[in-house]
């Protein structure tokens, strides 16, 4: 509804106005706050131009979304005393003739009330912000130190690609502020039809410099990484519609092909402006942008060309003579920008030709170190001063050995414009790569990510499809050379085609079957002619021998068979999940825990196991009916023919050894909300949170509750250690009875694991559910039983469900019995969440298929609809269901699953190449949609009256659907036709984890989402360890050793096995050299796995033992993979290092033990010693781990005395 607006003053801006509006608006007499379904009314004001464009002409109109609130505004007015002022003038107001468009009427219904505050700010920033300065030159290149130059002196800048627009004027750069970055375009609209951009984002910027050089002003930007370059049309025809602004932009990996040459090495931008008085506007307009204010620094300029083809060409001849593992470091000084060809070529040339002669075996190693020594190094320190510094130690380092479930892998990482090396560490391994394990060095993962390391998002006015097509696609088809290798694309894991990560390999000669190239290795996988016309699913069937898996036991032919399906297609009740006998069973976990002992002994024998079997996937559970060896396997499982079937070993994706926790996410609460659960549930819930996080300081116990609840600590067994501490009577100061436990790297600890959690709930919702517990999904076989002639059998029937859970094998089970809600992520659709009965234990005089599984949840096999696949099409082959007991969380209302009917698989007229997989993963890339769907669909429903039941709601839960299935069946969802947003600003729990988010980019939303955003603050963790001091074992320590609390404690213990208590210095100094190849290996841990490459970005080592990273970071896709990777690298460190102190066998003898217990009471008097130096805190949590260990082997472990 349109209502005229008269005798508004005309000094008085629209947001005046709106404010006026809006306190008689959002009073009582128009919105109830008690009411949760009712909001602040939405409403727009234009104000008509005065005279010349200049204030208003007194004139103007409110519009509102709704008649019935502009009909009860107006009756409003003629109440008594009813009126609306601006600066002591009286507003008129009267019903309009007019309509408003129905676009924004829907949208002022639909979306909330923003505070006019924030609005006028972005409009002043924006204004001030729309000005262009003029470009002269623009320069590509490095910034570096000339030999010998003072330390008051700056780095100089070598341009090894100018770009020159001086004699035209033509250059322009200017501030893009919502979008947070600055653009330069290049060409002349008069005489050009293209015009080339260069993007500079305002998180890549490290330091702005400006100044003079011979008179000419200039700006010089250190970036973390290269910027983005795009092309678009000057003169592009408009049709003025939504479509005018979007994909008229194109990403490009270089902007000529000289730039393409250099764009690889040198991403370091200069630029000369027009005039002098242009520095001074640029600095005024960074201060608006709130960006960083420049420094006034005199950079010299020259060209150095150390990227020219000739010296690249004389490296990459010099690389060939190296073997690979020497090679790919050498590749990786250059690639990764840490020297230039002119350091390689003169300084280190001879120190690494030597260093290869003398070393062969070490020296691959050794320049992996001297890698990660040049990120850190001081500005000043020469590439050569610090290979000598770090060589030495190099050369004492020694290859860990992983398990047999992983390998030590090269990694690659492409971006539009370069390629990133890293490794080898070690990686999760697979059937391939076990196959060929003489020769995993000739495999590499290889990541496709936008600049920042990111995964490719295209903004709205980008066309990233070429720059994929070409770039990923090029590598893709043609593959590439590194280090004198020629790699091609081998094959991809389902879970790593979500990371954007694929395998290569380059051909090698195998002494049995030949020369092996990715074509042989993916036709030897099996028979797919049944799906080789439809390539997403010919690639997803290829994926299953890449899955990271673990070997376990290999069985005959006799020992498996296949039996039927139960259920009606396409809702199977056993769809992916097959049987294996008890003694099966017993066989795999003994073989997964053949390197893990504790496993053994701490862990609930798994009820459930996630399989690679031949062409099968999907989960086996044990059935006690089953006798001997023996596996069954259903149709759903096979994915297709394996010739070699005589004998085949069962690969373990997952064993299901401990229940997990079921948390909150900001999806479920979304659905929980409009499906009648009270806002004060959550908000109840999170502060129980919050208790246990501020807590955590209070107790022992509530710091082991607050690791284990979110497996932190892992790779150090830290829940473990403090266990044992409080077996020891120590605590900390706030405990009764304790001895008092100070020591700060466990406070350290404890802090930045409080911050992992509370980064989580403020972020992700990601709140712990009592009573409540993330299970596999399994079928109850009673129907089988019944269907093989069994009688007095006891099956599950429609809408019930069994789950017994049991987290140690010494607790009690604890069987669920009542009305719970089952769900699986991500849950979009309101009928995603369903209400189930838990039936706790079965009748004791039935036979029961689920009496004794563990840790599991049985669906029932009757019923109509298979209930997995009402919980977001869910099934049955490795799938997660949270059960949900906790009452204040089961809804009142009732939603219909949706039917996700099948979209159909994408088929072609010919049998699939090589190259058709490759244009699937080049089109998932520029499709992969589901994190930006499952965004819109929550703002939308933030905003919607209906919330997920509305239509467009509704619609986007269908979209998310198809992209869930799209890597399997090929066919991609069409965002531009999807529901769009309404407003450009997002709710307030949207902020992405920034340093500094603007408020002029959110709203602060009314749901339950935004409550629980606001209730949470961040600290980040302060207390910084030492990153760099002197490893001397022979360190004068500032107390008498072994004084320490915890060295006390244990004194009763330590001198009832090895009889004595204190230790020989020279004793403890021979752990020096151990100490010294965990802290260079934990160093380089902390520089690979950060999540920029920023030299001085590196993790602490209170993160790695913790195992977290608390940067911030706008993907959580990428932290999530850069932790994972981390606590894999530490777990193998950590267990390397203890195995080194002692490697504990099934049945130690008691002078093993012994033996083991003196090394790591050595190793822990060494941390104590050293506690000042990096890494020797963490050291000693692995002595600690050890010492533990083995008093438990012993039995000799007592309660403290109260």
């Amino acid at each position: 509804m349109e209502i005229e607006l008269a005798d508004v003053s005309v000094d008085a801006s629209v947001w005046d106005v709106k404010r006026a509006i809006g306190h008689i608006l959002h009073s009582d007499d128009f919105f109830n706050p008690t009411d949760p379904k009712d909001r602040p009314v939405n409403f727009q004001v234009k104000l008509n131009p005065g005279h010349g464009g200049v204030q208003n002409n007194g004139t103007g109109k409110l519009i509102l979304g709704s008649r019935k609130i502009g009909d009860k505004f107006l009756k409003w007015l003629h109440g008594d005393g009813n009126e609306v002022r601006i600066n002591t003038r009286k507003m008129r107001f009267f019903r309009s003739k007019s309509k408003p468009a129905q676009g924004l009427a829907l949208t002022l219904e639909k979306t909330p009330y923003l505070d006019p505050d924030i609005e006028e700010e972005r409009e002043q920033k924006l204004e001030k912000l729309d000005v262009g300065l003029h470009v002269d030159i623009v320069q590509f290149g490095v910034f570096y130190r000339r030999k010998g130059s003072p330390k008051s002196v700056p780095r100089a800048f070598s341009t090894e690609l100018e770009i020159s627009h001086e004699d035209k004027g033509a250059g322009l750069l200017w501030f893009e502020y919502d979008h947070k970055l600055i653009r330069v375009q290049m060409g002349d609209k008069m005489t050009e039809e293209i015009a080339l951009n260069i993007v500079i984002s305002f998180a890549n910027i490290r330091k702005i410099a400006i100044g003079l050089d011979w008179g000419k002003p200039f700006l010089c930007f250190d970036l973390l990484t290269p910027p983005i370059l795009q092309k678009e049309r000057f003169n592009r025809e408009l049709t003025e519609n939504w479509g005018d602004k979007r994909k008229f932009r194109q990403r490009l990996s270089s902007l000529n092909e000289a730039h393409a040459v250099v764009a690889p090495y040198a991403h370091q931008l200069r630029m000369v402006l027009h005039e002098e008085k242009d520095i001074v506007a640029f600095a005024e307009l960074c201060t608006v942008a709130g960006l960083q204010p420049p420094v006034r620094a005199n950079v010299e300029a020259s060209s150095r060309g150390f990227f020219r083809p000739k010296p690249l060409h004389t490296v990459e001849l010099w690389v060939r003579k190296f073997s690979w593992p020497v090679a790919f470091q050498i590749e990786a000084l250059l690639r990764n920008a840490l020297v230039n060809t002119d350091d390689l070529l003169t300084e280190l040339y001879k120190p690494i030709n030597d260093l290869c002669q003398q070393h062969p075996t070490a020296a691959a190693d050794a320049l992996r170190h001297f890698t990660e020594a040049l990120r850190s190094r001081d500005s000043f320190e020469s590439p050569l001063e610090c290979f000598h510094r770090v060589k030495p130690r190099g050369l004492e380092l020694t290859s860990t050995t992983p398990s047999d479930g992983q390998f030590l892998c090269h990694h690659v990482t492409f971006t539009p414009t370069r390629m990133i090396l890293e490794g080898p560490y070690v990686s999760q391994s697979n059937r391939v790569l076990r196959l060929y394990q003489r020769f995993q060095d000739n495999f590499l993962r290889v990541d496709f990510r936008d600049e920042d390391r990111l995964q490719y998002r295209w903004a709205r006015d980008v066309d990233g499809t070429s720059l994929l097509f070409d770039r990923v696609g090029g590598v893709l088809k043609n593959g590439f050379e590194l280090a004198g290798r020629h790699f091609e694309f081998l094959a991809y894991s389902s879970s790593a085609l979500r990371e954007h990560a694929v395998w290569f390999m380059h051909p090698f000669e195998h002494p049995e079957k030949g020369p092996m190239t990715a074509q042989r290795i993916r036709d030897s996988l099996g028979d797919f002619s049944g799906i080789i016309r439809q390539p997403s699913k010919y690639a997803a069937r290829l994926a299953q021998a890449f899955t990271a898996t673990d070997p376990s036991v290999k069985i005959r032919r006799e020992q498996w068979d296949e039996m039927p399906d139960m259920g009606d297609k396409p809702y199977l009740y056993t769809d992916g999940v097959g049987t294996i006998s008890v003694e099966l069973g017993d066989m795999i976990w003994a073989a997964l825990c053949k390197d893990k002992p504790d496993l053994m002994r701490r862990a609930v024998k798994p009820s459930a196991y996630q399989i690679r079997f031949l062409g099968y996937k999907g989960v086996v559970a044990i059935d006690e009916q089953l006798q001997g060896i023996k596996m069954r396997l259903r149709e759903s499982m096979n994915k297709f023919k394996v010739h070699e079937e005589e004998l085949a070993e069962i690969e373990i994706a997952r064993a299901f050894h401990y229940p997990g926790t079921s948390y909150l996410n900001r999806p479920l609460i979304m659905i929980l909300e409009d499906l009648g659960v009270e806002k004060k549930s959550f908000i109840e819930l999170q502060e129980l949170a919050k208790e246990d996080i501020f807590t955590a300081h209070d107790s022992m116990e509530k710091t082991i509750k607050l690791m284990k609840a979110h497996s932190l600590g892992k790779s150090y067994g830290l829940s473990f250690i403090i266990e044992w501490f409080r077996k020891l009577g120590l605590g900390f100061k706030h405990e009764k009875n304790v001895r008092a436990l100070q020591d700060p790297f466990l406070d350290r600890l404890i802090h930045y694991a409080k911050n992992h959690v509370l980064r989580d709930i403020k972020h992700g919702a990601r709140i712990p559910i009592p009573e409540s517990y993330l299970l596999v999904g399994v079928a109850d076989e009673g129907p089988a039983y019944e269907a093989a002639g069994m009688e007095n059998v006891f099956s599950l029937t429609k809408g019930q469900i069994y789950a017994c859970i049991q987290d140690s094998p010494d607790s009690e089970p604890i069987y669920l019995k009542g009305s719970v809600t089952i769900s699986r992520s991500p849950a979009v659709h309101p009928g995603d969440i369903q209400r189930v009965f838990a039936i706790g234990a079965p009748p004791p005089d039935k036979i029961c298929f689920f009496r004794n599984l563990k840790n599991v949840v049985v669906l029932p096999s009757t019923g109509g609809r298979s209930l997995a696949s009402c919980l977001g099409g869910g099934d049955l082959d490795g799938d997660l269901y949270s059960v949900i007991k906790y009452g204040p969380l089961l809804p009142t209302d009732h939603a219909d699953p949706a039917s996700y009917e099948s979209v159909g698989t994408h088929t072609i007229d010919h049998d699939s190449t090589v190259e058709d997989i490759c244009d699937f993963v080049v089109q998932y890339l520029d499709s992969d949609l589901l994190g930006l769907l499952s965004d819109r669909h929550l703002i939308i429903a933030g905003w919607c009256q209906d919330g997920v039941r509305d239509p467009k709601c509704l619609e986007l839960a269908a979209l998310c659907s198809q992209a869930v299935d799209y890597p399997k069946n090929g066919v991609p969802v069409d965002i531009h036709h999807s529901p769009r947003l309404l407003i450009p600003y997002k709710p307030d729990w949207h902020q992405a984890e920034d340093a500094a988010p603007r408020t002029t980019d959110y709203y602060e939303s009314s749901r339950a989402l935004g409550d629980l955003f606001r209730n949470i603050a961040i600290v980040d963790p302060t207390t910084r360890s030492p990153t760099a001091a002197p490893i001397n074992g022979a360190v004068k320590p500032k107390v008498k050793p072994l004084s320490d609390v915890i060295s006390s404690a244990l004194k009763p213990y330590i001198q009832m096995h090895l009889h004595r208590f204190r230790n020989e210095e020279s004793d403890v100094g021979e752990m020096t050299k151990l100490f010294q190849r965990y802290v260079d290996e934990l160093r380089y841990i902390c520089m690979t796995h950060a999540l920029s490459d920023a030299p001085d970005v590196r993790l602490m080592e209170e993160e790695v033992a913790v195992g977290t990273i608390i940067a911030k970071c706008s993907q959580t896709r990428w932290r999530t993979d850069r932790t994972f990777r981390m606590r894999l690298h530490s777990a193998m460190l950590t267990r390397d290092v203890g195995n080194q102190l002692f490697k504990q066998t099934e049945t130690p003898a008691p002078g093993e033990l012994r033996y083991g217990l003196s090394q790591a009471w050595l190793a822990w008097d060494f941390s104590m010693r050293n506690k000042t130096v990096f890494g020797a805190n963490s050291f000693g949590l692995i002595a600690l781990r050890n010492i533990f260990n083995i008093l438990d082997l012993v039995g000799s472990v007592v309660e403290a005395e109260e």
